[in-house]
């Protein structure tokens, strides 16, 4: 994963973007359409401050994953982890590892206490449930047949050790 770069999400990135949302393969069609619909307000509203993205861009600047993150409204100190999504041909390269780890450290740094990602609990989202178990997240909750019957809602959280 050489000549990678963690970097905040620009206008000029929305096209490479959009082909990693249509190119996640367990995506639906309403998850599609949300996740554009976060990248628009970011990119599209410079006053708003409920997401924010940084990519994982190559040697030519190209993003080849990016990460979703806000502030969880009515919360002291608890975000979201809206998206985080890599392009298929780059996965199991460390991309997501490495943008997951750059979004908590500029959570440490504005005081944040717990990172919450949601997830379904179908098959096909076996390896996001694995990777936040992997970097460190547990199971909080699951609320069955959340979604729709048969798919559940599971929620993982992760305690962020504030910087002294």
């Amino acid at each position: 994963m050489t000549h990678t770069r963690i970097r905040k999400v620009s206008a000029q990135d929305r096209p490479a973007l959009l082909g990693i949302i249509n190119a996640t393969e367990n995506l639906s069609a309403e998850e599609r359409d949300c996740a554009v619909e976060l990248l628009d307000i970011y990119l599209n509203d410079p006053l708003q401050k409920d997401y924010f993205f940084i990519a994982a861009a190559d040697g030519s600047n190209r993003p080849l994953g990016y990460v979703c993150y806000g502030k969880t409204p009515l919360t002291d100190a608890v975000y979201d982890l809206y998206w985080i999504l890599v392009h298929p041909d780059k996965r199991r390269s460390g991309i997501g590892g490495r943008l997951l780890e750059h979004a908590e450290e500029i959570l440490k740094r504005e005081g944040a206490r717990v990172l919450v990602a949601e997830t379904s609990g179908l098959k096909t989202y076996e390896a996001a449930r694995g990777f936040y178990l992997k970097n460190g997240f547990i199971e909080e909750a699951r609320v069955r047949e959340f979604y729709k019957p048969g798919d559940d809602l599971v929620v993982y959280v992760k305690r962020i050790k504030r910087s002294a």
